[in-house]
């Protein structure tokens, strides 16, 4: 069995992950983005924006096939 192509490119995974953290985090702006595609979907982690400061933001692992959330942690 090959892995399947990505269905969902990383504009249309950040959006996902954008409209959930959004509604547990409110504003967005004080997080940094990084989003990557490894072997097991695409992971997308929200970090403070301010070094040093404490807690965190979500981590997410989305399916590249169709999108869906596999699994998400919320930081606070």
């Amino acid at each position: 069995m090959t892995p399947e192509e990505p269905h969902f490119g990383s504009d249309q995974v950040l959006r996902i992950a954008n409209e959930d953290a959004a509604r547990m985090y409110g504003d967005l702006s004080d997080f940094r983005i990084s989003i990557r595609l490894q072997p097991d979907g695409w992971h997308v982690e929200f970090e403070p924006d301010t070094p040093g400061e404490q807690g965190g933001g979500p981590h997410y692992l989305i399916d590249p096939t169709d999108g869906t959330i596999i699994s998400k942690k919320y930081y606070q």
